[in-house]
């Protein structure tokens, strides 16, 4: 491996100086083919230059990967464009690449061989006290949430693994990084009258009231709600079939994809939905005879715009939001609500844990005893109460003498 010496003018002023110094040599060649140079500059003399891109030479050697110039935002990029964009849905892209941004306005301008876990958490922790939107009452931006924060890292800790796995890096720094520890919340749950208020108050528009319904009904997430056709409703035997999902991103717009967990599954609606769903066919039926050949048919939403278009799934949860905050209540509720709403009904009212993780579409039975937590604590104690009342004398009546 050899290298070249190489001879600069420093000008000031428009006047000629002092030369300066400098080297080059390659360093192998990229995923593109393309040679990658090392080269550095700034040496008074041309022995101090040819001593310096030996020993930078015999280190590139000792060590190949140390002397490489491509940066954390090289390597994220690639892992978006060689992984995510092929394995992951459009939605998780979408969220990485937002993560990714924070990480890289840090230290993506950092060659990935450099990155130390000190840099790292120290930006992660500048992120969390003035990461977000800056407003008069924080200049330097508003604290991010840590969960937020723990998600950035999570991104950065996959792209460090790709490098791993591409051969350029050794160890992941981020394993001794230490992350924001998120503070556990209480998901926010209606009671039954809060949930009657807030369906109540959409009634007469004709695909909100029953959204709310059937979110409340059947504890579904937005998007297979909002791609829910007539074909997945069986009403002579009261089943609905979860087979996809409507979501959207900035690059793709509004799409179909398989449903989180990428499994359908079916279960019974109550008489009450059911009937409210033959109702809002009905209404439905105006807009088909008023649009015509223009209506879209093809489609067969249950949810859809006057055209039978589909809805728009951002739109509808500011919607959702925006009724929500009118009739006062509190900032978190939201069309999610409804689904924790649903969750944490079945489990009090004495609901299997499998059979509420199966409605719910969970991975797994843990997933739902961990979000519904507080569901299952109530459930915890009543079962003690139940337990005092029927044994809490125990030990403590006469024993009675055996008889022999």
């Amino acid at each position: 491996m050899r290298g070249t010496i190489t001879s600069y003018e420093l000008r000031k002023k428009g006047r000629k100086g002092k030369k300066s110094w400098g080297y080059r040599f390659r360093a192998g060649k990229n995923e593109a083919g393309k040679w990658i140079w090392i080269v550095k500059k700034g040496f008074e003399k041309e022995t101090e230059a040819e001593q310096a891109l030996e020993l930078a030479i015999a280190e590139h050697k000792k060590n190949p990967n140390g002397n490489d110039p491509r940066t954390f935002s090289d390597f994220f990029d690639a892992y978006i464009r060689e992984h995510c964009e092929r394995h992951c849905e459009p939605t998780t892209v979408q969220g990485y690449l937002a993560k990714g941004e924070y990480a890289k306005h840090y230290f993506g301008d950092v060659p990935i061989v450099k990155l130390t876990p000190l840099q790292i958490e120290t930006s992660l922790n500048k992120l969390r006290d003035h990461g977000g939107k800056k407003t008069k009452d924080a200049p330097k931006g508003r604290p991010l949430a840590a969960k937020t924060v723990r998600e950035i890292a999570a991104v950065v800790n996959a792209t460090f693994n790709a490098a791993i796995r591409w051969g350029v890096l050794d160890l992941n720094p981020m394993r001794r990084v230490t992350v924001p520890r998120v503070e556990r919340h209480e998901r926010k749950v209606l009671d039954k009258s809060q949930l009657d208020w807030l369906i109540s108050a959409c009634e007469g528009h004709q695909w909100l009231h029953l959204l709310l319904l059937l979110d409340a009904a059947t504890g579904c997430r937005r998007g297979e709600l909002l791609a829910l056709t007539w074909s997945d409703i069986d009403f002579e035997n009261g089943i609905v079939t979860i087979s996809k999902s409507l979501a959207q991103t900035r690059t793709k717009g509004v799409f179909l994809k398989s449903p989180k967990g990428r499994k359908a599954r079916r279960f019974s609606l109550s008489p009450s939905a059911s009937e409210a769903l033959v109702t809002h066919r009905n209404e439905q039926t105006k807009n088909r005879t008023m649009f015509g050949a223009d209506y879209r048919s093809d489609l067969n939403l249950v949810f859809a715009t006057p055209d039978g278009n589909y809805l728009k799934p951002d739109s509808v949860t500011a919607k959702v939001s925006v009724v929500a905050r009118r009739l006062g209540f509190p900032k978190g509720v939201s069309l999610h609500t409804l689904r924790h709403t649903h969750g944490s009904f079945l489990l009090s009212l004495g609901v299997p844990l499998p059979t509420v993780s199966k409605r719910l579409g969970h991975a797994n039975t843990h997933i739902t005893a961990t979000v519904y937590s507080h569901a299952l604590e109530k459930d915890e104690q009543t079962s003690a109460e139940v337990w005092e009342k029927a044994m809490g004398d125990l030990g403590k009546k006469p024993v009675l003498p055996r008889v022999t």
